[in-house]
């Protein structure tokens, strides 16, 4: 059990309780307040939904499978359960809510994971761009029973909402003119006596696409250049390409602590910079297979001198 020691940024709270006929109604702008209840149940308190704060997180195990955490402060002293969480952003398609629901004690903050629709890309998405503004639904009952929706605008104090939203862009701009994967295969060599991985990314360009132009890929947490520079200068250009192409990225450890790779959750993704006719693109990430995955975890292993399993 966590204790919070400062509020959780909880935005603009609304609470809609559940009407006996006609779903639920919603309150003005403002501060929290209970309207209307069901016939068989009484509505949640405003003094309950007001004490509820609200924040957009993201582990980094969930990085790659888009899904955020809706975390929910509880800063009153009534303890309630949170049925579902669900989020509505302009940049991603329809509501996604999440699959389980979390007890949030009086004093505590609970995540509620919530796995995103597709990407709303294109001229003037996003939530700056199209004026429209992130909001959570939370499905809400205290240990009363009386129960109700509280929408808030939530925090979302490290900005995932919209590094996700230029990371799934990016990523779509791109793939409508050139196909990127790596390598399942990991080829290694000795040089001087350091044992050096090759990594292979492959580039096939898309017949009528956009021109698409790669110009850097990323080190990692785990991996890093065998020159030992900070990322891996790529000069591809589809506009040059009659085909299919490859770029060999030389690679060596970046550490050799052996719990890196224990807990490693982003080790294995590499971003890559592009521009797509021209504009430059925000980094997205190419991920590896399960066979790259462990074949970067053996290079760390053989090259930092760990001792065979």
């Amino acid at each position: 059990m966590r204790w919070m020691r400062g509020a959780v940024g909880a935005g603009v709270l609304v609470l809609a309780a559940c009407t006996s006929a006609g779903g639920g109604a919603r309150a003005g702008v403002g501060s929290p307040s209970a309207v209307g209840s069901s016939a068989s149940a009484a509505a949640l308190p405003g003094s309950v939904a007001g004490a509820l704060a609200v924040e957009i997180r993201q582990s980094r195990a969930d990085w790659g499978r888009r899904v955020v955490q809706v975390r929910v402060a509880n800063t009153g002293t009534e303890d309630v359960t949170v049925r579902s969480a669900t989020v509505r952003s302009p940049t991603v398609d329809g509501p996604a809510t999440s699959e389980k629901g979390r007890e949030v004690r009086a004093g505590v903050d609970r995540d509620l994971s919530v796995a995103l629709g597709d990407p709303v890309c294109g001229p003037g998405s996003g939530a700056a761009g199209s004026g429209g503004r992130v909001q959570v639904e939370l499905d809400v009952v205290d240990e009363r029973g009386r129960a109700g929706t509280v929408v808030a605008v939530p925090e979302d104090p490290q900005g995932h909402l919209a590094r996700i939203h230029g990371e799934d862009c990016a990523a779509l701009a791109v793939a409508a003119g050139a196909r990127l994967r790596l390598d399942d295969a990991l080829p290694r060599s000795t040089v001087e006596g350091v044992v050096v991985g090759s990594l292979v990314l492959h580039v096939e360009p898309v017949p009528g696409g956009p021109r698409v132009e790669v110009w850097q890929v990323d080190r990692t947490n785990l991996v890093i250049p065998a020159d030992l520079g900070n990322d891996w200068p790529v000069a591809v250009d589809t506009a040059a390409l009659d085909g299919p192409t490859t770029v060999v990225l030389p690679a060596v450890p970046s550490r050799c602590d052996p719990h890196a790779v224990a807990e490693d959750k982003r080790g294995t993704f590499f971003g890559v910079h592009a521009r797509v006719d021209g504009v430059d693109q925000a980094v997205f990430y190419v991920p590896s297979s399960d066979e790259l995955r462990g074949a970067v975890y053996d290079l760390v292993g053989a090259s930092c001198g760990w001792p065979p399993d």
